[in-house]
């Protein structure tokens, strides 16, 4: 009786959840500012939820729109968030369908940060004949689409689509029942700023003993010369 009350509500949910878009800007310390468009089918508008997940801990609302389209309403949402933590408990009502997910940002050695995001749809057992049957009876499909800005050199990742900085998932939830998707990226931070300072220094030192050293030398060669 359970699996069969979440598997309802998971396809209430898809039915109305016509599209969701997301782009998302991190800073070097993990804070950063994210930038949500969400279609939903319904017949009424809900911003008091948008100013309840405005009000938790290091969340800052930043401004947020709410309009109608025919049978559609459209959330279009800028936030931002004080560290990856934060962005993470704005996913208070884990259900079937979470396309928020859960973000984990590490450090590793030589510099390297590996960035991983876990979306899900549906219970994770693939052989859910209940589930199959609700999918094929919904007629309209959601697409989620997620775009990634960070401040470092991306070296691997399973982006769909790359440009430059910018890394972009998408995803057909239609192709998603039963399944989880992970998302993922290498990155490599540069050298701190001030290991060139240093360089520079040192090499501005080199530069002066050498002419020092130079100019020995020539006064030598020349107190010789008189010498003689």
């Amino acid at each position: 009786m359970k699996r069969l009350v979440m598997c309802i509500l998971a396809m209430l949910l898809l039915a109305g959840c016509v599209h969701y878009d997301e782009e998302l800007w991190l800073n070097r310390d993990g804070s950063g500012r994210a930038k949500l468009r969400i279609i939903h089918r319904s017949q009424y508008e809900n911003p008091e939820e948008i100013l309840r997940k405005g009000n938790l801990p290091g969340i800052s609302l930043v401004n947020y729109k709410v309009q109608r389209k025919n049978q559609d309403v459209i959330y279009d949402i800028v936030f931002k968030f004080k560290n990856i933590e934060a962005f993470n408990n704005v996913n208070d009502q884990l259900g079937s369908a979470d396309f928020w997910g859960k973000i984990t940002l590490n450090k590793e050695p030589g510099r390297r940060i590996t960035f991983k995001r876990r979306i899900s749809l549906g219970s994770q057992e693939s052989d859910d004949e209940l589930e199959s049957f609700f999918s094929q009876l919904q007629s309209e499909q959601g697409i989620w689409t997620y775009r990634l800005h960070a401040p470092w050199k991306v070296i691997t990742t399973n982006a769909s689509k790359r440009s430059n900085k910018t890394l972009i998932w998408s995803y057909d939830t239609s192709k998603m029942w039963n399944r989880q998707e992970l998302m993922t990226v290498e990155y490599r931070k540069a050298l701190p700023w001030f290991v060139f300072v240093i360089a520079l220094i040192a090499a501005a030192l080199v530069g002066i003993l050498i002419n020092w050293l130079f100019k020995i030398a020539k006064r030598s060669y020349l107190l010789e010369r008189l010498n003689s």
